[in-house]
């Protein structure tokens, strides 16, 4: 097993944090737009970004796979484990995320576009169901947005606080 991240799993980590991050802010930015066209632009770019995410997340689980990388003598058994949660609880949520906002924009009767390729509805229009999925969209939302803080904030203590290579073998420099 490697010691450090290849270059596609680091390349997908942060094309990946990039595009989240970016999702995240339009996102939360929508929430208080007045209906109208920079409104309706902005999810337009949401929606094409959000699979973009969903399409780096099913590129990145066989890359991670078929590369495994070796725990950190560094770091105990348990607090493994708990990393292992959070990324795998990480890799729900972004699995989440996209798939509720295609399912609730086709309840609504909204298009979903890939950078302007329309991808045909399979649903049919449903008021009810669309706010069920905006409902589990938004909590996602919010559940990521906080694995995320635990996922940094775990990083960022393992590089300054204890000085182990965790936050290193992500880093494109070499």
């Amino acid at each position: 097993m490697n010691q450090s991240f290849n270059l596609p799993s680091k390349l997908v980590h942060w094309i990946s944090a990039l595009v989240i991050f970016g999702l995240l802010a339009i996102g939360l930015s929508l929430e208080d737009m007045p209906k109208g066209p920079e409104k309706f632009a902005l999810l337009d770019l949401h929606k094409s970004f959000g699979l973009l995410a969903l399409l780096l997340l099913i590129i990145r689980i066989p890359v991670r796979i078929k590369n495994p990388v070796e725990p950190l003598a560094s770091i105990s058994a348990k607090d493994h484990k708990k990393a292992k949660a959070i990324q795998g609880l990480i890799y729900l949520c972004l699995a989440i995320m996209p798939l509720s906002g295609i399912i609730m924009s086709w309840f609504g009767g909204h298009p979903v576009a890939f950078f302007g390729l329309e991808i045909p509805s399979l649903l049919a229009e449903n008021h009810d169901l669309h706010e069920v999925f905006e409902e589990v969209h938004g909590i996602t939302a919010w559940v990521l947005m906080a694995l995320l803080v635990a996922h940094i904030g775990a990083a960022l203590y393992h590089h300054f606080i204890v000085k182990d290579e965790t936050l290193k073998r992500m880093s494109l420099k070499k």
